[in-house]
């Protein structure tokens, strides 16, 4: 993998860790994340107008509705628990549901790396589970296994969707549908709305600038090798959030990575 390429990622890794541990610390995180998918949806309104995705328009909803899912649970996880908790496990059961769906239904025999992956991941996730469980925060250990779950959906949607129209249009409309799907399920009044703006902007940019250095990173090497480095992010938003945990948060997020490291490279 080519040094530039791995910078790429390491920076991308750094402001997602980042900007989960920001979101983290807001009073109603999944309000802010739902305004910073709105911000990003309108600036990319004019790639709808453009293009619209009628050619998926039944999977368009499937997938807002997916990310909904995503936003609303991630949101909740960060509210009632530690990020070193839920981050983890939110990021770590999307390429543990992959991999074992792939070996499962599919009927794929996974490679050595991809079994030892599994392994090292489930033993990572019950890690954290079980620190959550010590904390009290069963709830939020919930919350972020439901929003891999949502991750699942929406990927698996989405990468059968942009085969088939423009994909700036087709993120456009979605972000656009699962924030109106967000606010109208919590429901935020004026004041809340007004609090999430400054900060929903700067999570969306967080979300846009690590995306971007990924899709360069696309560009250099392989997309295993991309998308392995990208869950040492776990680590990163572990260190960044700056929880008094102990040494247990810290390992099981390291375990977490390698593991969907090995499942994903």
């Amino acid at each position: 993998m080519p040094l530039e390429a791995v910078l790429l990622v390491l920076a991308s890794t750094v402001i997602h860790g980042g900007w989960n541990a920001r979101l983290h610390r807001m009073d109603d995180p999944a309000v802010v994340i739902a305004t910073s998918y709105l911000y990003v949806g309108v600036v990319l309104l004019p790639m709808m107008v453009v293009d619209p995705p009628v050619e998926v328009l039944g999977w368009v909803f499937a997938s807002a509705a997916a990310q909904a899912v995503y936003i609303g649970c991630l949101g909740a996880a960060y509210r009632d628990g530690s990020l070193s908790v839920a981050y983890p496990i939110a990021r770590g059961t999307a390429p543990l549901l992959i991999g074992l769906g792939g070996w499962w239904l599919l009927g794929e025999t996974p490679s050595t790396a991809t079994s030892v992956g599994l392994v090292v991941l489930t033993a990572g996730i019950l890690l954290v589970a079980g620190l959550g469980a010590r904390l009290r925060e069963g709830r939020a250990v919930g919350l972020a296994l439901l929003t891999g779950c949502g991750t699942v959906a929406y990927s698996l949607i989405d990468a059968r969707s942009v085969d088939l129209t423009g994909t700036l249009g087709y993120l456009s409309v979605i972000m656009i549908l699962s924030s109106l799907v967000v606010f109208a399920v919590r429901r935020p009044g004026a004041e809340r709305m007004r609090a999430s703006l400054r900060p929903g902007a700067l999570i969306g940019a967080g979300q846009g600038t690590a995306y971007a250095l990924v899709l360069l990173a696309f560009q250099q090497a392989q997309a295993g090798q991309v998308a392995g480095l990208r869950q040492v992010s776990v680590v990163f938003g572990v260190l960044l959030a700056r929880e008094a945990l102990g040494t247990r948060a810290l390992a099981g997020a390291l375990v977490v990575a390698v593991g969907a490291l090995l499942v994903v490279w």
